[in-house]
């Protein structure tokens, strides 16, 4: 009878839940009569749920509070020594003191494909050096200390590059 087939057809939550991926809804939405083993899965999910949810709303209301720790140390010295300072320059090399030379040899690692890129003469009489000294080349491209350092003072008195230590 048409009754008895509206009966043993599964409810549309029991196809939901079966095609499902949220791990326990399909043991918990089966056709026929509630069971104790879905009582157990219903009861482990909603635990699960809950917790989860618990979760979220701690870290949200955290998040919220914007919290944040700050760590003083704070010494008394009588003499103090001349702090560790680092200045970076972020172009490792002057454009006005690069040959035609170092770009045979170095364009790759500069990023540069021609001589003409940069704007320098391509002198074709001389022809690129046999070697090339790549500390003679840093030393004489990179940026120098009395360049970058414009002012320093420290415990009131003047600073220079003589009191910095050049690393490469």
């Amino acid at each position: 009878s048409a009754s008895e087939e509206e009966q043993s057809k599964p409810s549309d939550i029991t196809l939901f839940a079966g095609s499902c991926t949220l791990h326990g809804i399909s043991h918990i939405f089966l056709p026929g009569r509630i069971t104790i083993r879905q009582l157990l899965w219903a009861s482990a999910f909603l635990m699960s749920l809950s917790i989860f949810l618990y979760q979220v709303v701690d870290r949200v209301i955290l998040y919220m509070n914007y919290p944040h720790v700050t760590t003083l140390d704070e010494m008394d010295s009588p003499l103090m020594i001349f702090p560790a300072i680092t200045l970076c320059n972020y172009n490792s090399f002057r454009k006005s003191k690069i040959r035609f030379n170092d770009l045979f040899w170095m364009a790759g690692l500069l990023g540069v494909q021609e001589a003409d890129a940069l704007g320098l003469p391509n002198n074709s009489k001389t022809s690129p050096s046999k070697t090339f000294n790549m500390l003679e080349f840093v030393q004489r491209a990179s940026h120098s200390m009395e360049e970058m350092l414009l002012d320093c003072k420290y415990r009131g008195k003047d600073c220079g590059p003589e009191n910095f230590t050049v690393v490469s």
